[in-house]
Parts: C-alpha cells; sequence; structure tokens
C-alpha cells in the first residue's frame, strides 16, 4: 500500500473517532427509575459504521455507570447484516435497560432495531415497521418477489423479529406483519373493551361467535396481505409496541425519573463517513478520479493530477470498506485489477491483455463496492436489496465515465491557461512555420514548443509516459511527454508527432 494510501486510510479511521458531547443534566427528582441514564442517536443509514459507533458508545455508557440507554432512532433502515448485528447486540444486554425511542422513523432495518430494545416509546410523529425485503425495477417501481425467493429472504428477518418478540412480549402476529406481505392483522375487542391481535382466519371465527367484534376506533384489518405493517404512535400503543408518546427524549426522562448524565451526539466526522457514503458524493468522487487518471496520462510527470487520482479511489474504496458495503475480496479484486493495468503501462506495453483485464477488474470491484452484504450465505448478491444497490451502482458508475467523458472535452482547451499549468508546461511559440515530419506546414503561432518534428533524447523511461529533452534555442529543456510507440528506454531518441495544448506526443526515432 502507497504512503499516500495510508495517509488516507489514517485520516478515515481518525473521522471515525466521536467526540462525547457534555453531559446534559436535568434535575428531576429520581422516581424509582433506572437511574442515570445515556442518550445514544442512531440517524440515517444503518451500516457497519453506525453498527461499530454504537457498540463504542454502549461501552461508553457503561463507563460512565449507566442503568438506562435511551436509542433514538431516526432511519429508514440500510443493510440487514449490521441491524441484525445490533438486534443481536441489544438482546444481549443484561446489565443495561434499554429504551427504544423512535424519534421520526425506525423503518426496516431501524424497526428491528427499536423491537429489540426492552421497551419501544414513540414521539407524536413517529412511524414504526415495514420490514420486507423489496426488489426495485429499473423504472423504480417495486417489482413483486415470487414465493420462494421471498421465503428465503425473509426467513432470517423474520427469525430476528421474532426472537425479539418473544423476549420482550410482543405479538408474534405484528412482527410477522412487518416482514410478511401476506399476513393481515385484526384487532378486535370484547364487551369488557379488551383486545385482542388475530389473523383473518381466527378473527373471523371469534366475531362470527358473537362474543368478540372489530376494535372500536381503527379499520379493520390493520395490515391486508398487500400491505406490511406501519404503525404511528397511537396503534403502536394499541397493539402493545409502544409503552408511551413523548414529545422529546428530556420529557421522557422526567416522566420515567431518569438523570440524563451524556448525550452521545454524532460529530463532525460522522456526518462527513455518511456524506462520502452516498451516492452523490461517490458519483462525484468517481468522476474526480477518472478526470484526474485522464489528466495523469495525457501530461504525464507533474504529480498532482496523480496524487488526486489515488486520494478519490482511496476515498472510492475506504469508505465503503468502513461502513461495510465493501468486502475484502472486492478490494483486492480492485488493487489485483491496478497492478494489470500498472504492468500494461510501465513494463509490458502493446500487447493490451493485461490492460483490458484489469480494467474489467477494477471496474466490477467498485460496482460490488455498492452492493453490501447479504444476509444469506454466499459471496454472490442474493437479497432483492442488494440487486437494487447493484442496479443503483451500475448507474452512478455509468454516468460518472459519461460525464468524465465529456469533462475532458471541455477541460483539455483550458489546461494550458490554468496556473498550475501554466509554470508546468512550456508554450513559447515562434514566428514562421514549422515543417511536420511529412512537410506539411503549420501556422505561425498554433505551435508550441517542442515543435512538431523535433527530435529530442529521453532523459527518462517513457511507460509511456516520460520525460523527454529538447533543444530550445542554444539550450536544452525537459518536458513531458507521451510515447505513441510504447515503451522507450532512457537514452532513446525521439520525434515530435504532435504538440498542442498540454500533450506532447512522440514515437521513437
Amino acid at each position: 500500500m502507497s504512503v499516500t494510501l495510508k495517509i488516507v486510510f489514517a485520516a478515515l479511521m481518525v473521522l471515525s473517532f466521536r467526540a462525547i458531547a457534555p453531559a446534559s443534566e436535568i434535575s428531576t427528582a429520581p422516581a424509582g427509575g433506572h437511574g442515570a441514564a445515556v442518550v445514544i442517536r442512531l440517524s440515517g443509514e444503518v451500516d457497519d459504521y453506525s453498527r461499530d459507533m454504537l457498540f463504542k458508545h454502549f461501552r461508553q455508557a457503561e463507563a460512565d455507570g449507566a442503568k438506562t440507554v435511551i436509542l433514538e432512532i431516526n432511519s429508514y433502515g440500510g443493510l440487514v447484516t449490521s441491524g441484525m448485528d445490533i438486534s443481536r447486540f441489544l438482546r444481549g444486554q443484561s446489565h443495561i435497560h434499554t429504551i427504544a425511542f423512535v424519534d421520526d422513523k425506525a423503518i426496516s432495518a431501524g424497526a428491528m432495531i427499536a423491537i429489540a430494545c426492552d421497551e419501544i416509546v414513540m414521539s407524536r410523529g413517529g412511524v414504526l415497521g415495514d420490514c420486507a425485503p423489496i426488489r426495485i425495477d429499473p423504472t423504480g417501481r417495486v417489482d413483486p418477489v415470487p414465493t420462494t425467493e421471498r421465503a428465503k429472504f425473509e426467513s432470517p428477518v423474520l427469525e430476528d423479529f421474532e426472537e425479539s418478540a418473544r423476549r420482550n412480549g410482543y405479538s408474534l402476529i405484528v412482527a410477522d406483519a412487518m416482514v410478511r406481505v401476506r399476513d393481515t392483522v385484526y384487532l378486535i375487542q370484547d364487551p369488557s373493551g379488551k383486545t385482542r391481535i388475530e389473523n383473518e382466519a381466527n378473527a373471523q371465527k371469534l366475531i362470527a361467535s358473537g362474543k368478540w367484534k372489530p376494535a372500536e376506533g381503527v379499520t379493520n384489518p390493520i395490515d391486508s396481505e398487500q400491505t406490511l405493517l406501519t404503525v404511528g404512535p397511537d396503534m403502536a400503543h394499541r397493539l402493545g409496541l409502544s409503552q408511551g408518546t413523548f414529545d422529546s427524549i428530556q420529557a421522557l426522562a422526567a416522566a420515567r425519573g431518569l438523570n440524563i448524565v451524556a448525550d452521545l451526539t454524532p460529530n463532525l466526522g460522522d456526518h462527513l463517513v455518511e456524506a462520502f457514503n452516498s451516492a452523490g458524493a461517490r458519483f462525484v468522487l468517481l468522476v474526480v478520479f477518472l478526470l484526474s487518471l485522464y489528466i495523469a496520462l495525457h501530461a504525464p510527470g507533474h504529480g498532482a493530477a496523480e496524487a488526486v487520482s489515488v486520494l478519490a479511489m482511496g476515498f472510492l474504496i475506504g469508505i465503503p470498506l468502513l461502513t461495510g458495503y465493501a468486502q475484502w475480496w472486492e478490494i483486492v479484486m480492485i488493487f489485483i485489477g491496478l497492478a494489470l493495468c500498472a504492468f500494461e503501462i510501465f513494463v509490458f506495453p502493446g500487447h493490451g491483455l493485461s490492460l483490458g483485464i484489469g480494467t474489467l477488474m477494477v471496474l466490477f470491484g467498485l460496482l460490488m463496492t455498492f452492493a453490501g452484504k447479504d444476509a444469506s450465505p454466499g459471496w454472490l448478491p442474493h437479497s432483492p436489496e442488494t440487486w437494487h444497490n447493484l442496479q443503483r451502482g451500475l448507474g452512478i458508475m455509468v454516468g460518472a465515465m459519461a460525464a468524465s467523458v465529456v469533462g475532458a472535452m471541455l477541460l483539455r482547451p483550458f489546461l494550458p491557461r490554468l496556473p498550475m499549468f501554466r509554470k508546468l508546461i512550456l508554450t513559447d511559440t515562434s514566428s514562421g512555420t514549422v515543417p511536420s515530419p511529412a512537410g506539411a506546414p503549420q501556422k505561425a503561432g498554433e505551435d508550441v514548443w517542442p515543435f512538431v518534428g523535433t527530435v529530442g533524447v529521453a532523459v527518462s523511461d517513457l511507460r509511456p509516459g516520460g520525460i523527454v529533452q529538447f533543444p530550445y534555442g542554444s539550450d536544452a529543456r525537459n518536458a513531458p511527454v507521451v510515447s505513441l510507440s510504447g515503451f522507450i528506454t532512457a537514452g532513446s531518441k525521439v520525434l515530435v508527432q504532435e504538440a498542442k495544448g498540454n500533450r506532447i506526443a512522440v514515437r521513437g526515432v
């Protein structure tokens, strides 16, 4: 690994450390609650990075002597594997009482995490549920998943929901309805007002007996076979999921007699990791990588473009690796592909085989970093969520390549005018005409030193980029060039074939 890549990964690790916010004291008299409490926030996408930060903050809460952790959840979900890791971790907490505070939304993996806590409370606008795997077609619409496939994808998620439901005393029918589309759920009540949650068959029998009727104040069925159960605070309370509705965490703490000793909020580093993991940021990084690579190959020897391309690739690889979307075999494939491309360019140019294979390996490896890990075993993608991520990644990569081609076409005429390149590129022109190798005349003022037809000596190996010394008046000067005839050893004579803008192309004499 190069020094630059080490710096990139070190910077990412520094960003991953979260600053602990000062304790937010609340003057509430203890009322037999769980005493000292710590607030941990889980917002945005659920991935390996947010999972590891949550584990770290739980360790910090234990060190602070917390007896209760209020886990504020505001998430549409994310990686199923990361959500399952967090839910198993929460179910294993025996010394800390966990309260899930659904601030705005706990959807998909967010719902899985909320149900794994010891209890759930919600804000007045919160929603909870909807944790079924889906498949998105190319037009962006939900594509029905065949029954056999859906059962395979649902199995580990359903098992996790049911385990949490049994542990915390929730209805298995409710838990299943959040995962399976085919379930129909009724809420019925007897004359005394006692309610029961039943599937359609049992509900119809009980209602037909005359001793039960559909519950008042709700629309039955509360979940049909075409929908996934998603509930607000009132319905969550009636179904036995939510233990209360509060306007804020402070209101919850006051009602429970909790003393909040620390509020572990995300810091700048966490927000940067989340931002760099977004589709827009990865699109920009890929465009920057491709454009800087174009500049490096078009005008080698400056070093700035090469450094930018390495940094961009470091972020393209490092962020998915940090968040769990990239796996080690994908990273290894990318590095092997880059090595094959380097072998073609610097060691044995001209045959094209290693360059083609290396390019395909790099592209495939980058595409797979969008997929994420599957809950099902195996290294190939299985779940609809993974296929959706791959489609999104393919769209981002194709769009970035198209944008970089347009950008390269627009950038090329302006490169010699940029301050940095004016210092690096000699652009003196001569009066009169300079003959090309074929004897064709050139217009005065359009030629750029070294002129077409000039013979120089390679100072370094051209692989295909390198440095060549050309005559300059009564002196000689060096210039970065690109070889059109493959590898040329240092000391060989070369002939300028093209000199336009910042591009000097030569062939061996």
